[in-house]
C-alpha cells in the first residue's frame, strides 16, 4: 500500500471550524533557519501552498518585530500569529450538513471504531471539503486540547472514496493504528462490497481477472483502465443477490485492492456501477460535476446522485480480540431505488 500523507490526521479542528481566530506558533529547534512559508506548510498541514500564500498576501499572518515575507528566514524562538476569520457560513446550511456526519457507530472499543460511513461524505479534508468530514467530525468528538492526558486522536486506518457508504475502520491510538494498517498492507483484509449495476448478468457469479492501469486516454486524471501492457494483477470474484429489470445487485469480494478496482472491473465487462460518473455511460460528467455544471441530460444518464457501491464488511484480526468481522446493511437512498425497480 502506498504511503499516505497525513494530512486530515494531524490538524486542528478548531481551525477548520473557525472557533479560535488567532494562532501563536513558536519556532521549534531543528526549525531555526527554515523560510516561513514551508514553516506554515508544516504547522498547517491542511492547508494548500496556495492557501498560505494568499494567506500571507492579507495580512493575516505576523512575525514579532518583523515583516512577514514568504522567503523570511525563521530563528529558533520566533513567534509566528496566524489570525483567521470566522467563516461567514449559512447557519441553516451549516446545521443541515452536520446532521448528515453524525457518525452511526457500528462497534467502539478502547483501540478501534467501527463508522457506517454516508455517502457524500469525505474521509479527511481536502480541496474544498473541509469542515465536513468523517475526520473532523471524530476529532470534534475526541479531541481535548486542554488536558494532552485526555487528548484522543483518532486516525483512519483505510479509505473509502467521497460517494462510496459503509464500514470504515478508525484507530483511537497508535499501535492499534500500525496494527491493522498492517493488515490492509499484506491484503489479509476480507472486503466484500454490495453494489447495484447496469444490465443483467446472465451468471450467478464470476470472477473477473484483468489488469488495471493508468487510463492515458480519459478526461479524469488518475483514473484506471483495463492495461494488458502494463496493469497490475488485479482480481474481482462477485454474485448476483438480486436481479431488476435492467439492473442486477451484487455481492463482491475484492480480492486485490487497485484504485477504483471495482468500478473499473464492473465497467470492463459490460456492467458499469449505477451513478458512476468517471467510468458509467459518459465520461464528460464527472469533469461537469467538478465544475458544478450538471446538465438534466448528465441526471438522467447517473439516475442517481452518487455511485452506488457499499463498503457491504470488513473481516480483520482485531489488536485484542483476534478476528472480527464488521458489518453495514445496505443502505436507505440505495434501498429507496431498488424498490422503484422492475422485477426481472
Amino acid at each position: 500500500m502506498a504511503k499516505k500523507s497525513k494530512r486530515g490526521n494531524d490538524f486542528d479542528v478548531r481551525v477548520l471550524d473557525g472557533r479560535r481566530e488567532t494562532y501563536s506558533y513558536r519556532v521549534a529547534d531543528g526549525e531555526g533557519g527554515m523560510r516561513l512559508d514551508r514553516f506554515l506548510a508544516k504547522r498547517l498541514s491542511w492547508r494548500s501552498r496556495t492557501s498560505v500564500q494568499r494567506m500571507l498576501d492579507l495580512g493575516m499572518i505576523e512575525l514579532e518585530e518583523r515583516s512577514a515575507r514568504a522567503n523570511r528566514r525563521m530563528a529558533v524562538g520566533d513567534r509566528v500569529v496566524v489570525r483567521l476569520p470566522r467563516p461567514l457560513r449559512d447557519e441553516a446550511h451549516v446545521e443541515a450538513e452536520a446532521a448528515q456526519t453524525r457518525l452511526r457507530r457500528l462497534f467502539e472499543d478502547d483501540l478501534l471504531i467501527g463508522i457506517d460511513k454516508p455517502p457524500n461524505i469525505p474521509v479527511h479534508p481536502a480541496g474544498r471539503l473541509l469542515h465536513f468530514t468523517v475526520i473532523t467530525e471524530l476529532h470534534r468528538q475526541y479531541r481535548n486540547f486542554d488536558d494532552p492526558l485526555k487528548d484522543l486522536v483518532p486516525k483512519l486506518c483505510h479509505r473509502l472514496d467521497l460517494e462510496t457508504s459503509g464500514v470504515l475502520l478508525v484507530a483511537k491510538e497508535r499501535r492499534a493504528l500500525t496494527f491493522v494498517q498492517k493488515q490492509f498492507e499484506q491484503r489479509t483484509v476480507r472486503k466484500e462490497y454490495l453494489v447495484l449495476v447496469h444490465g443483467e448478468l446472465a451468471d450467478d457469479e464470476g470472477l473477473i481477472d484483468l489488469p488495471i492501469g493508468a487510463n492515458l486516454n480519459h478526461k479524469v486524471r488518475n483514473s484506471r483502465a483495463i492495461r494488458h501492457d502494463v496493469g497490475q494483477a488485479s482480481r474481482t470474484r462477485w454474485r448476483v443477490i438480486e436481479r431488476f429489470g435492467g439492473y442486477t445487485r451484487l455481492h463482491v469480494d475484492l480480492l486485490t485492492g487497485r484504485h477504483h478496482q471495482i468500478r473499473v472491473h464492473l465497467a470492463a465487462i459490460g456492467h458499469p456501477v449505477v451513478g458512476d460518473k468517471i467510468y458509467g455511460r459518459d465520461e464528460s460528467i464527472f469533469i461537469r460535476f467538478c465544475e458544478r455544471e450538471l446538465t438534466e441530460r448528465d441526471l438522467v444518464l447517473l439516475e442517481l446522485p452518487r455511485q452506488a457501491l457499499h463498503s457491504h464488511a470488513l473481516t480483520f484480526e482485531h489488536p485484542v480480540q483476534g478476528e472480527m468481522r464488521v458489518e453495514s446493511p445496505w443502505p436507505p437512498d440505495l434501498q429507496r431505488f431498488c424498490e422503484g425497480l422492475l422485477p426481472a
